[in-house]
């Protein structure tokens, strides 16, 4: 499972390099987009990733003109995090490779294999947090 996931960002990280992407950033940018504002905390929970590795990430995206974060206007402390206009005249380039990847990933596999899959993958998730929590 370990070797498949490594496998799997390595892959993406190669075909996504002259997007000026990898695995992570892109990772963030569609969590991003998906709830713009989030604080840098709340996008770390999202990611499941350690604040300092996101502060990497998010230095890259910013560098890149990807994101931008704000001081959150209720609490100056609060970083906000928010995509630029760059980010989003390329958001559907990102989807469409992610769901090109996806798809040469899943080739050969029917929509039962991947749902079972998945199910189990969300079962091993939740046993891992659970075990977290003890």
């Amino acid at each position: 499972m370990m070797l498949t996931a490594r496998s799997v960002r390595a892959m993406f990280d190669a075909q996504a390099r002259d997007m000026g992407l990898t695995f992570a950033r892109a990772q963030a940018i569609l969590a991003i987009s998906r709830d713009e504002g989030m604080s840098q905390r709340q996008l770390a929970e999202t990611l499941v990733i350690e604040t300092p590795t996101l502060n990497r990430t998010l230095d890259g995206l910013e560098k890149l003109g990807f994101v931008e974060r704000r001081a959150d206007p209720k609490d100056k402390r609060v970083r906000q995090i928010f995509l630029t206009d760059h980010a989003r005249a390329n958001a559907s380039e990102i989807e469409t490779f992610v769901e090109a990847l996806r798809a040469q990933l899943y080739e050969g596999l029917d929509a039962d294999e991947v749902a079972r899959a998945r199910k189990t993958m969300e079962r091993m998730q939740a046993n891992l947090e659970r075990m977290r929590g003890q």
